[in-house]
């Protein structure tokens, strides 16, 4: 009778110093440090800051995930997209170093304080100008795989890709002109190595399977074409602006610039 060995089993044997009763706590391990996290474009956004000046009073409204697709694992159900693409576009304001930024991201704090009574609503400094947009197109594409095996040994790899793309609009507050758009994609791409082998001994299968996983991020990608939305929507109005920081855009690999060149 053949016997079959998994690594599985194994598993407990191996864990057996990180299980604790119902009435211990369990030691939590020390993971990465806290870090703010730094995108390819954040060398655009100084530039933006050093060569232009976002003059006026600026603030960030919707900036809506539609497209409508829900993912299923993990930790349980959720969107693809984050919900915070809108505050992302602030803060990238902020480094952006625009005169004057007016927080328009969740308004019921000072309307509470309006229905209160403790605040008058005419105290609050007007818009000049306000970005929206919204994050439109999440389209997954079928990659390609690769499997070997000779004598149930053998490696393998599978790619896969999806699209991300968005539309922003700078507008005018005061007369509700939009004075720039922009329509922005990406690809994400993700791979996936491995190696297996499985295979008698005498009675006995012994089956390994080694495997490896690269994806890039999806939320941090998502910034990076915030950030380069920001300064497309920019040069269409300052082209000066094209000709002081396009170089940094140049210098990050697989960006194309394809806004057209009389804007």
């Amino acid at each position: 009778m053949r016997r079959v060995v998994s690594l599985a089993l194994l598993l407990p044997v191996f864990l057996g110093g990180c299980v604790a009763t119902s009435r211990e706590n369990v030691e939590l391990a020390a993971g990465p440090p806290v870090q703010t996290m730094v995108t390819p474009y954040d060398r655009l956004i100084g530039c933006i800051a050093s060569s232009a000046k976002l003059r006026g009073v600026w603030a960030v409204g919707e900036i809506t995930d539609a497209t409508g697709k829900f993912s299923a694992e993990y930790a349980g159900t959720g969107k693809y997209i984050t919900q915070g693409a809108g505050d992302m576009m602030q803060t990238t304001l902020v480094q952006a170093k625009a005169e004057s930024i007016v927080n328009r991201r969740d308004p019921r704090p000072v309307i509470t304080e309006i229905k209160l009574g403790i605040r008058n609503a005419k105290q609050f400094t007007l818009m000049d100008y306000y970005i929206t947009g919204s994050i439109n197109t999440l389209d997954f594409i079928p990659g390609a795989a690769a499997d070997l095996t000779i004598a149930g040994i053998g490696p393998r790899y599978r790619q896969n890709r999806a699209i991300v793309g968005l539309d922003l609009h700078l507008t005018d507050a005061r007369t509700s002109k939009v004075l720039a758009a922009v329509n922005i994609s990406k690809q994400i791409f993700a791979d996936e190595a491995g190696f297996g082998i499985g295979r008698f001994f005498g009675d006995t299968l012994v089956d390994l399977d080694i495997s490896g996983q690269n994806r890039e991020p999806l939320q941090l990608s998502l910034r990076s074409m915030l950030q380069f939305g920001l300064y497309a929507m920019l040069a269409q109005l300052n082209p000066a602006l094209r000709q002081d920081c396009q170089q940094i855009v140049d210098t990050v690999e697989g960006v194309e610039d394809t806004a057209p060149a009389n804007s």
